[in-house]
């Protein structure tokens, strides 16, 4: 790489450094972005030699980097075999000793999983660290980030549970925590202890060796919890402590959560919720007095209209329901059930304002709920719905069908499209 003389000392002095590698997905190319990429096409035509001169770029222009606060670095290589000319742990304590801010590492590479040096878990500059793939997390005692506040842990695997404990434990003001788990992370108990957590996303679609459930649990001690977005599929218990109040709440799992974990969801505003057959029972059994938006989104062939009805009852405060059908793909979907209720739910006489529902089909059912919605919604600004094609016969007659029906809110909007971009629910109640 040839720099003028005016800009060799000029670049050792970036106080933010990034160094990304990506692999193609249609040519298994590597891609190395701006002019290095560039000169790396033209010089070096084989995937492993410009990785090699990548890795080694990486390595010597750490080495004459100068500037005496690094405020961001972040490395990211791709799949593909690894190279063993340059030293990672030396990365990390160049970045450690420039004391850095914020930390990013993806590694992607063939090779066992990298044991990071012990001097990053004791980095007191350190507000944001990012961990990604094949990454060894083997925390030492004793460990301190007295300045971490935002953690993501993507797919690394840990040196054992107490190694997870002493990374979140080193970490006193811990605020946001992403967490992506792989399926040999080697951990069963997954226990996240944060005092001063308000954000935790927690994503887990672990693999059943021969259909046979592994047993494992997921236990959260966050008392300042506020928002939190779980996927889940592994089939894991459930418990939270402290019961947080919170505020938002993102849900797609197949476990049975304890007590707790259900009555803490009792105070939020915002809730995004997958239905299935863990969380069938909730809306029946839980008072969300302080819930002002909802998301159902329905990926199973369930009875689910009548569990609705429950969560409009005991939602008295809803502004904002949202029905996400795009995901169920049968042909024939069982037959649903619908009672009227004999009393309006609170929420449809003093506060619903948007209404709307993709993948609309127009069944019996579904037909009388919708007026029921429409005859009783007083508050009702926007009703939408979104259909696959308003070319389409069936369709053009649902849309007449709704069209007809009587709205109780004559100010109301009716609005039909094929391609429904839901807004962030709480952007437009929250203005």
């Amino acid at each position: 790489m040839i720099l003028s003389k005016r800009w060799r000392s000029i670049w050792t002095m970036v106080p933010k450094l990034d160094y990304l590698e990506m692999i193609s997905d249609d040519t298994n190319k590597v891609v190395i972005g701006g002019l290095l990429g560039r000169l790396l096409e033209r010089f070096f035509g084989r995937n492993d030699q410009k990785r090699l001169w990548l890795l080694r770029f990486i390595d010597e222009s750490l080495q004459a980097h100068k500037a005496p606060v690094l405020e961001a670095l972040a490395i990211g290589v791709d799949r593909g075999r690894h190279v063993d000319v340059v030293d990672v742990g030396n990365w990390i304590k160049k970045a450690v000793h420039s004391r850095v801010r914020e930390l990013g590492f993806i590694l992607r590479w063939s090779a066992e999983p990298t044991r990071l040096p012990n001097n990053l878990y004791t980095c007191d500059t350190l507000v944001s660290l990012g961990l990604s793939n094949k990454i060894l997390v083997d925390v030492p005692s004793p460990a301190c980030l007295p300045s971490l506040k935002y953690l993501i842990l993507d797919s690394v695997v840990y040196k054992d549970e107490d190694s997870l404990a002493r990374f979140l434990s080193s970490c006193p003001l811990l605020k946001t925590l992403i967490v992506e788990r792989h399926h040999q992370d080697n951990v069963k108990v997954f226990n996240i202890k944060a005092p001063f957590l308000v954000f935790l996303s927690y994503h887990y679609v672990k693999l059943e060796p021969h259909g046979e459930a592994i047993e494992g649990s997921l236990v959260i001690d966050s008392p300042a919890l506020k928002k939190i977005f779980i996927t889940d599929h592994s089939r894991d218990s459930y418990s939270i402590e402290n019961e947080p109040r919170l505020e938002k709440a993102n849900i797609n799992f197949r476990c049975y959560p304890d007590d707790r974990f259900r009555t803490s969801l009792s105070s939020v505003m915002c809730l995004e919720i997958v239905l299935s057959f863990a969380t069938f029972s909730w809306f029946s059994t839980i008072g969300y007095s302080y819930l002002m938006e909802c998301k159902i989104i329905l990926v199973h062939d369930l009875d689910w209209l009548q569990p609705l009805m429950f969560l409009l009852q005991n939602s008295p405060n809803l502004k904002v329901l949202l029905i996400d059908k795009t995901f169920i793909q049968v042909a024939e979907e069982l037959p649903l059930s619908w009672n009227q209720p004999s009393s309006v739910p609170g929420c449809l006489s003093t506060h619903l304002e948007i209404f709307e529902w993709r993948e609309y089909k127009g069944r019996n059912e579904e037909r009388e709920f919708i007026n029921y919605i429409f005859a009783n919604s007083k508050c009702l600004k926007r009703a939408g719905f979104s259909l696959k094609s308003t070319g389409n016969h069936k369709d053009r007659k649902n849309m007449k069908d709704l069209e007809s029906m009587y709205r109780v809110s004559t100010s109301s909007q009716l609005l039909f499209s094929t391609q429904v971009e839901y807004m962030s629910v709480s952007d437009e109640t929250r203005e």
